[in-house]
């Protein structure tokens, strides 16, 4: 992932993305419509507090932290048998950044 302020790149990062078939992250253009820090996210099979929380989709997909990840997850092929619902997982460091230099509709483009 990218995050672009003022035409400068001030965050690149790996990430996990949506488990591929069953709960991709939805490809297109969105805006940044809700921010909470810190956010308590839950679903069907999930129930989990993050730091940090950027909601881009009205059905419930976002970027936020993901500690409870290593490292290494991010990355690679790990969206494909072990990603996420639909949310973009950031590294702790990488989405605290973010969220201080993303404003309410900050474009978000998943391709």
């Amino acid at each position: 992932m990218w995050f672009y302020k003022n035409g400068k790149c001030i965050v690149s990062t790996p990430v996990v993305t949506g488990n591929q078939g069953y709960y991709s992250t939805p490809k297109g253009f969105y805006n940044i419509w809700q921010r909470s820090s810190p956010a308590t996210l839950t679903g069907p099979t999930w129930n989990v507090n993050v730091n940090y929380w950027m909601a881009f989709t009205y059905s419930g997909c976002g970027i936020h932290d993901s500690t409870w990840r290593s490292s290494s997850e991010y990355g690679g092929t790990t969206y494909k048998g072990n990603g996420s619902h639909g949310c973009v997982n950031t590294p702790y460091s990488k989405v605290k950044k973010i969220y201080q230099n993303a404003k309410m509709g900050t474009p978000v483009i998943v391709y």
